[in-house]
């Protein structure tokens, strides 16, 4: 399966923060996604933004936010490794 990537080179996770532009912290708070193995490199791709950390999703799971608002956590069994 050509569209499978190994988990050495895909994202163990998702991180999602809470944040705001640092020059401009009376902004309101938007939400920033970022796929990393860690939160040190997440956080690391956004330099220049205050950040509070919101979730850790794992990479077998996919987070949905509807335009109403509601949200859908869909957990992909069929790629989860148990060693």
């Amino acid at each position: 399966m050509a569209d499978k990537q190994h988990t050495q080179t895909h994202p163990k996770f998702t991180w999602l923060f809470l944040a705001t532009p640092r020059r401009f912290p009376e902004c309101s708070p938007v939400v920033l996604r970022f796929d990393a193995d860690n939160e040190e490199e997440a956080r690391s791709a956004f330099p220049c933004w205050e950040m509070v950390f919101a979730a850790k999703i794992r990479s077998e799971c996919s987070l949905y936010q509807y335009a109403n608002g509601t949200f859908e956590l869909t957990i992909s069994t069929s790629e989860v490794l148990h060693g």
